[in-house]
Parts: structure tokens; sequence; C-alpha cells
């Protein structure tokens, strides 16, 4: 039996989830296909077709992580993965983040981290990181930090506290920005941790790290951790992810 899986998403052209999972695949002896489907609308219907023409398992990006979740898991705002034959999903972004910290040696329990960007994978993240000492937002726009302060009571404002851990969320920077990034009080040691990868952000917030002589990370660790759990979903079997990211770095 050939398993049928996939990414949806727009303008993923670049995505390498198909030889993450392919490398996972061959890891674990699973016959599976693995192709990206770019869809410009109605992704709800391409996902119910996707299942009853045999689908099964479906990856969820940008930009629809939260459409996806009001339709199929009400009790998250984002979600990338869909399992059981389109029966439920979940979001692993958060834990694939975190467990890509725990690779690096990063402690991010034992850290104030500022999370900029609040969409998509945002609300994962901020959920797994909120056993941290503590949780500053910000965003370009007010009104949603704003709303999510509302919801969630464990998180702060930022108004330029010292900080650990800066991770950026938003899949683009503009120069005003880019120029909020350079007055964020970051420790000496810190890390700037990008969840982007093959984006300009990565090359923007490098150059930033490096004049801040501070870590900087780009998501890639993190799209090999958060696939390994949509494969144990899917399977019920984990993948080993350190080789895959050995793979990864090589170029496959």
């Amino acid at each position: 039996m050939m398993f049928k899986l996939g990414v949806l998403g727009k303008d993923i052209g670049y995505s390498l989830s198909p030889k993450i999972h392919l490398a996972f695949a061959k890891q674990t002896n699973y016959p599976i296909e693995y192709f990206i489907y770019d869809v410009d609308k109605d992704p709800i219907s391409f996902i119910r077709n996707f299942f009853s023409e045999g689908g099964f398992g479906l990856n969820i990006t940008k930009p629809y992580k939260n459409i996806v979740a009001h339709e199929f898991n009400s009790d998250l705002e984002s979600v990338n993965c869909i399992y059981e034959k389109g029966l439920k999903a979940e979001s692993t972004d958060g834990i694939g983040l975190a467990n890509d910290l725990k690779s690096r040696n990063i402690d991010y329990k034992n850290m104030n981290i500022l999370v900029y960007g609040l969409g998509g994978a945002a609300n994962s993240i901020l959920q797994t990181i909120s056993t941290c000492k503590k949780i500053y937002i910000t965003n370009r726009t007010p009104n949603k930090i704003t709303n999510i302060t509302k919801k969630r009571n464990n998180l702060l404002q930022y108004n330029g506290e010292d900080v650990d851990l800066i991770i950026n969320c938003a899949s683009s920077l503009d120069l005003n920005t880019l120029k909020d990034f350079e007055h964020f009080s970051l420790k000496q040691d810190g890390h700037i941790y990008d969840i982007n990868y093959a984006n300009t952000t990565n090359l923007n917030l490098k150059t930033l790290a490096d004049s801040k002589n501070v870590n900087f990370h780009n998501g890639a660790g993190m799209l090999v951790e958060q696939a390994a759990e949509c494969f144990y979903l899917w399977f019920n079997e984990k993948p080993n992810t350190k080789e895959v990211k050995t793979q990864l770095n090589e170029g496959f």
C-alpha cells in the first residue's frame, strides 16, 4: 500500500517537506508519496477531495493554517497536520520548535522570550513555550497584541525589557520592522531564532545577529522536528531527526 501524503499551501514551491518525509519513510520502511499542493484558493474543498480520493495525511502551511483550524479543530487557532484520513487536525509547530531548541542546547524554559509576529505558527509556539520565565509579544498590528493578551494572561506586551531569546514568526520584515528589531534588548550570548527557512528574513536577521554578536538560527531544524511529529501522528513511529538534519545541512 502506498500512503498518499503532501503539503498544502500557497506559493510554496520551495518547500523541503517532500525531501524530509521521504527521508523519514526510508528510515522507517513506509512506502509513501509526498507532493507539494500549491493552491490559490478554497483549501477546505481541496482537503476534502484529497481525503475522499484516498489521501492518508496532509501538512498545512501558509497561508492556510488558521483557516483550516477553524474548519477541522475549533480548539486550536492554527494547525499544520491533518491525520486519521482527514478526521483529526493538530499543530506540531510548537513542539517542533521546542525540540529544535533542545537539540541546540538552548534552555528556553529558563529564559525570557520575545515573540515577534502573532499569526500562523505563533499560536502553537506560544502555547508550547508557556513554561519559560516570561513571554513578551509584539507585532506590527497593535490590535493583535491587545486581543491575544486578553485571551492569555501569561503574555506580556513588550516594552524594551531584556530578553534571552527572540523568536521571529513573521514571514516578511519591512524596513520599519527591522529597525524595531535593532532596538530589541537582547542579552549578551542571546539568540535570534527565525522560524522561516529559505526566506529573505533569514539573511536580514542573520546580519542583525552578527552585528549584535549574538547567535542566529533559521527554521530548518524546526521544520524537521515538526515534520517528525506529524510523521508520528500518521504512522505512530518517530523518525530520527538528527540524521535528517545532517542530510538537510548537506543539501540531501
